[in-house]
């Protein structure tokens, strides 16, 4: 029983409190978990995995974080690789869709997913007008002048390229590593996120309707220089009206190296920014959630389909022992005033925050005597004694 250590009485201390009702409102689960879409594009600027505009890798690794994050309970998130879904109807019941990809510049690449015809932006303008949430990441952000109606109504604003038809760019690009600023600090999206460094291809001057009342800037980038009032901002939020079906949008153009992902306000920042726009509160310290390498994202995901949730349950080596640590919770009764059944799930789920615990739960308490001696090292005792239905052996006890 050695390895039961005071975090972990914290996190089922947190849990009850969740579990009895106690938690603060923004801080509670919703009601019911929201459906978060994610599509990566083809792969472009060299192989898989060369950590540069890495679409299939970063749709992977957000899933996994969602899924063992502080918001598990309240979000269901599948990705997309290689563009649009083979079944779109998925989407019909998206509360946000986020497209990490590439964009058409000029004649060059090939335009987002969900840009690339007629029926693809009318489906994405069906999810918009009821309320759905959207996102775009670095080179997604490019538009051309015929979509810049729907784009700014989508999300807020778009890499400009094209001026009279031509690759005559309005906005630009730049790599530097550069202080990153917060823009409107009371914004939920920059919840637990603090100004930072970075190095990264950041785009600028993007288009934007300054007469928008919806928008709001997120980060800014003085190094760049770019255009007054608003050439720096390199992420941004969109409150839509209820004349345009509600909902809400962003778009960051960073994202160009995938080791940025490393770094913790730049990824607490996006996934602040896909719960926002699902709909849901984001934590007062915003999205906990760690980044994690290839092996252990390839290991969560196997034999994951749909919005099944990928769990990290040990990293090998992560904390210099591949060993587990087995947790039992013994539960199954709790008598007329507090549901036994809630309470074991919150439980659980709050110690697989912790991917070096292995949960499992039973519910036959008469049978403690014999049941696995020695072999867990946390047992948690969710049994009331209230009017036991059989009462417990000599041994059990």
């Amino acid at each position: 029983m050695s390895v039961f250590r005071l975090p972990v009485i914290s996190i089922l201390a947190a849990a009850l409190l969740a579990a009895t009702g106690f938690a603060g409102a923004a801080d509670a689960p919703a009601a019911t978990p929201r459906k978060i879409v994610l599509i990566a594009g083809k792969k472009s600027h060299g192989p898989e995995g060369n950590r540069i505009h890495d679409y299939p890798w970063s749709v992977r690794l957000l899933k996994v974080m969602l899924d063992n994050s502080n918001v598990a309970d309240r979000v269901k998130v599948e990705f997309h690789l290689d563009g649009w879904p083979k079944d779109a109807t998925t989407l019909d019941d998206a509360d946000t869709i986020m497209v990490i990809s590439d964009g058409r510049d000029g004649d060059k690449y090939e335009d987002t997913p969900h840009l690339q015809s007629a029926e693809r932006i009318a489906m994405i303008e069906k999810q918009v007008k009821r309320g759905c949430g959207f996102l775009t990441f670095h080179f997604s952000t490019f538009a051309p002048d015929q979509y810049a109606k729907e784009t700014l109504r989508w999300t807020g604003g778009y890499f400009d390229w094209e001026t009279d038809g031509k690759r005559l760019w309005y906005s630009a690009i730049r790599t530097l590593e550069g202080d990153v600023q917060l823009g409107q600090k009371d914004h939920a999206v920059l919840r637990g996120v603090k100004p930072f460094r970075m190095k990264e291809e950041f785009y600028y001057n993007i288009r934007f309707d300054r007469e928008d009342k919806g928008l709001e800037q997120l980060l800014v980038v003085p190094d760049l220089k770019g255009r007054e009032p608003d050439g720096n901002i390199v992420a941004w939020a969109r409150q839509r009206t209820k004349e345009e079906g509600g909902g809400r949008g962003f778009g960051t153009t960073c994202g160009h190296f995938y080791d940025n992902w490393k770094n913790d306000d730049f990824r607490k920042l996006i996934l602040n920014a896909i719960v926002w726009t699902a709909g849901t509160e984001v934590p007062k310290e915003g999205v906990e959630a760690k980044y994690y390498e290839h092996e252990a994202i390839t290991s969560a995901l196997n034999g994951i389909t749909g919005t099944e949730r990928a769990i990290i349950k040990a990293e090998a080596g992560a904390k210099g022992d591949d060993k587990p640590i087995l947790a039992l919770i013994l539960t199954g009764h709790d008598g007329p005033f507090h549901p036994w059944k809630p309470k074991t799930s919150v439980l659980q789920k709050a110690l697989e925050q912790d991917d070096r615990f292995k949960v499992s739960i039973s519910t036959d308490i008469v049978a403690l005597s014999t049941l696995r001696p020695c072999h867990d090292d946390v047992l948690v005792l969710n049994h009331g004694t209230y009017k036991p239905p059989v009462p417990l052996s000599d041994p059990s006890k």
